[in-house]
């Protein structure tokens, strides 16, 4: 049985086509003929839309992907900073020193840990800008597409 471990699930994830799974119900949509409604605009658009889905999924996943590779980084270098810290505190030598090699080991922690947070908020953001810009950009686009589907045109307004 395979472990947890032995699976990339971000592979996993990247390699899932979204639109294989709908192309069976999208052919059979375009069998119909619906007077008034342009078939085959229809099955371009849902298509489409489709498409956009697996682009914001990719960027989602990405965005996972980075988050999780930024937080080994940290921990690896949280790791060495802590075993750095404890060989210097045995070397402070007097109470005194001890104390003030705290205050600085304390305030190079907290610093590091914004400079970690924002990078974090950084990469977090763009990966949903870019999950966002994907869906966003399509539905402008479905909504002109509806029009030409359905062929609506402009009435002028009954006085």
């Amino acid at each position: 049985m395979a472990k947890m471990t032995d699976v990339d699930f971000s592979k996993f994830m990247m390699g899932l086509d979204l639109t294989k799974g709908t192309d069976e119900l999208i052919k059979m949509l375009a069998q119909y003929k619906v007077p008034g409604v342009n078939m085959d605009a229809l099955v371009a658009s849902q298509r489409d839309n489709l498409e956009a889905l697996a682009t914001a999924n990719r960027a989602a996943l990405e965005g996972m992907k980075a988050v999780a590779e930024w937080e080994v980084k940290i921990l690896r270098e949280t790791m060495e900073e802590i075993t750095n810290a404890v060989g210097e505190l045995a070397k402070a030598g007097s109470p005194k020193d001890v104390v003030a090699k705290q205050a600085d080991l304390a305030k190079h922690a907290f610093q590091a840990a914004i400079t970690n947070m924002r990078e974090l908020a950084e990469i977090v953001n763009k990966a949903h800008q870019e999950a966002t810009d994907a869906i966003t950009e399509r539905v402008t686009e479905s909504l002109d597409e509806i029009k030409d589907v359905l062929k609506i045109e402009q009435q002028p307004p009954v006085s």
